[in-house]
């Protein structure tokens, strides 16, 4: 059963988004006509946010902490400035919006609400599950045996911050290739467009699909409610990002189960822990 607190979730930032969006254009609509301190104020809490959205869709990839210092600090300046005349309007946009909005997707909204996984256990056989290749055929999970292999779950070409971790893990795939570990991308949506998502892959990295998160389900890595509101995906559910790697007989050697989103599978620190424990 979905939980009330998922559901709230979902159906809170892509409104939060456009209203901040919104809330930008109107406030500079006001500083056109003459500067107020409350309408800079407003503009300054609010921007931030759908520049951030903006950026990630563009840039191929940005780095993303677990708090991001320049929203946080521009909602608090920005709620600082408009307090000083409380106009109505941009006091609203400054303190809502801007400064508990900000604050909600930071520390609330980001946050998957992982229960433990006792699937996922290092040192145990990783389940058995089922993808689907570009033919639409199956393939168990078994199948994989024999080479060390390293499942990346990401939720698709919807999310900006899976975009842009999907584009580091490119990055140092030759790497991964180098140590002899085939790199296994899976995604709910079809291989298609995790294969236009990933741009050109060397030999060695293959594609899945999982569109009825089967395997998400196996490995209890199922984000019940994930999908954002207003995304016309057609489902409500997805995937949690999660990395694992196995080796040749198919036993669990990392696991890396993010608990916020924002702050996906690092590939440098799994090819450093690999290099210490495993190589």
């Amino acid at each position: 059963m979905t939980s009330l607190k998922a559901l709230a979730k979902r159906f809170f930032v892509l409104p939060y988004i456009l209203l901040c969006g919104a809330a930008s254009l109107h406030s500079a609509w006001q500083l056109s006509s003459g500067f107020s301190l409350s309408w800079f104020g407003a503009w300054l809490a609010v921007t931030p946010v759908p520049l951030f959205v903006a950026l990630l869709y563009s840039v191929a990839f940005v780095h993303v902490g677990r708090f991001i210092v320049i929203q946080l600090i521009a909602a608090l300046l920005g709620a600082m400035l408009v307090v000083v005349e409380m106009d109505i309007v941009p006091t609203i946009y400054g303190l809502s919006l801007g400064l508990g909005g900000v604050f909600l997707y930071v520390f609330w909204y980001s946050y998957l609400d992982r229960d433990d996984n006792p699937e996922l256990i290092v040192g145990h056989a990783l389940p058995h599950f089922e993808l689907q290749n570009e033919h639409g055929e199956c393939v168990g999970s078994e199948q994989f045996q024999g080479r060390k292999t390293a499942f990346l779950f990401f939720r698709g070409s919807w999310c900006p911050l899976c975009r842009s971790q999907l584009h580091e893990f490119m990055g140092y795939c030759r790497e991964f290739l180098g140590h002899g570990i085939r790199l296994v991308l899976v995604s709910p949506q079809t291989v298609a467009e995790s294969r236009k998502l990933a741009g050109d892959l060397p030999d060695g990295v293959e594609v899945y699909s999982d569109p009825s998160l089967n395997a998400a389900k196996a490995l209890h890595i199922v984000h019940a409610a994930g999908m954002p509101f207003g995304v016309p995906l057609g489902s409500r559910d997805t995937v949690l990002p999660t990395l694992l790697v196995v080796d040749e007989s198919g036993v669990i050697r990392y696991a890396d189960l993010p608990e916020n989103f924002r702050i996906g599978p690092q590939p440098k620190r799994l090819l450093s822990a690999l290099e210490e424990h495993w190589l």
